[in-house]
């Protein structure tokens, strides 16, 4: 037996209550997982907290000061390796050295890290050069005949004139225009 429009209609709203209740206890088993872990994560950073503070409270006042002039060592180390990175950075700044390389740069005091700098800045040249170098043996460069370095013609030489590209040339670069009118 065939069934009507409003059966269909009420079978696929059943449907889609289904289904939404599916997804509604999904949502809400993984917010809670979610919940439960970020609880447990915060239980266990309570309990670290308070033992620690239990810990403390147990010192003697000689402990207490040894670990007051630990972190305050330790603070100290970190302040004058903050310094010394500034020190560094400006260093760099001052030389037009490039700051990509200031993490290549080491030293216990500025001096040492300026002497450092300058060797790594000498290497770093050393290297650029040797490239340079070898690249110029092994890609040498011949310029086309009939023009100039840049391939370009003149357009105000005799075999080559052209009024269009004169006035191309005079528009975008004027100062290669004169050096070409002046040699025609």
């Amino acid at each position: 037996m065939e069934k009507t429009v409003e059966e269909l209609e009420v079978e696929r709203i059943e449907e889609e209550r289904v289904e939404e209740a599916k997804f509604e206890k999904r949502v809400t088993s993984e917010t809670d997982k979610r919940m439960t872990s970020a609880m447990q994560k915060r239980d266990t950073e309570y309990k670290e907290k308070l033992a620690e503070a239990d810990r403390k409270s147990k010192l003697t006042a000689d402990e207490t000061q040894k670990e007051r002039d630990k972190e305050h060592e330790e603070w100290e180390t970190e302040k004058a390796t903050y310094k010394l990175n500034q020190n560094k950075h400006e260093l760099f700044k001052k030389e037009k050295y490039d700051s990509r390389l200031e993490k290549f740069a080491f030293g216990n005091n500025i001096d040492e890290i300026n002497a450092n700098a300058k060797e790594l800045m000498e290497i770093v040249k050393e290297v650029a050069t040797a490239d340079v170098n070898e690249r110029m043996k092994t890609n040498s460069y011949t310029p086309p005949k009939g023009g100039n370095a840049s391939g370009e013609k003149n357009p105000w030489a005799k075999e080559t004139f052209n009024l269009t590209e004169q006035g191309k040339m005079l528009k975008n670069n004027p100062t290669l225009a004169t050096s070409y009118m002046n040699k025609k």
